[in-house]
């Protein structure tokens, strides 16, 4: 009984410690979940980047190759091509080009976890309160005998042996 006491209560903060580790220590489910969030943050921001970039480069394209986008830029900078003439009416407002905003820095979050100590200190008093639950059980039984054995000896034609 002492050997299989001595084995289950190993395997019982063996148990808890990989428990707690999976669940809260570095890279168990809670580290997961906090990580996952963050990529979808960052995803998130990273599609908004590339659609911007993907609006500008099509502006680029026009204003490189397009003849009547150049002539339209031109005229909101007030230039006029020959033979145009040029009203001007108050009270409309002008239609200004898009303002990107190239967004900001998104730091990420340290992720928050259980550290490898806290795990193992949990693991080992799960051992030991298990170890004594099992032998006050055992000692309630009367498996546990407490009583020191007393050394016989006996005598041999003057010589002592001792009974082990």
């Amino acid at each position: 009984m002492k050997k299989l006491r001595l084995l289950t209560a190993i395997f019982a903060g063996t148990f808890v410690y990989v428990l707690v580790s999976m669940i809260v220590g570095r890279d168990g489910m809670w580290a997961f979940n906090q990580l996952s969030e963050q990529k979808m943050i960052l995803s998130a921001h990273t599609a908004d980047i590339e659609k911007t970039h993907e609006e500008l480069t099509l502006e680029k394209i026009a204003l490189q190759k397009d003849p009547d986008v150049i002539a339209a830029y031109a005229r909101k900078l007030g230039y006029i091509s020959e033979g145009e003439k040029l009203v001007k009416v108050k009270g409309i407002p002008a239609y200004e080009t898009q303002n990107f905003d190239p967004g900001t820095v998104i730091q990420p979050e340290p992720v928050r976890y259980v550290s490898e100590s806290v795990c193992k200190c949990t693991a080992l008093a799960i051992f030991f309160l298990v170890y004594i639950v099992l032998f006050l059980y055992d000692y309630n039984r009367g498996l546990v005998d407490f009583t020191a054995r007393k050394k016989k000896f006996t005598v041999i034609k003057g010589n002592s042996l001792y009974d082990l």
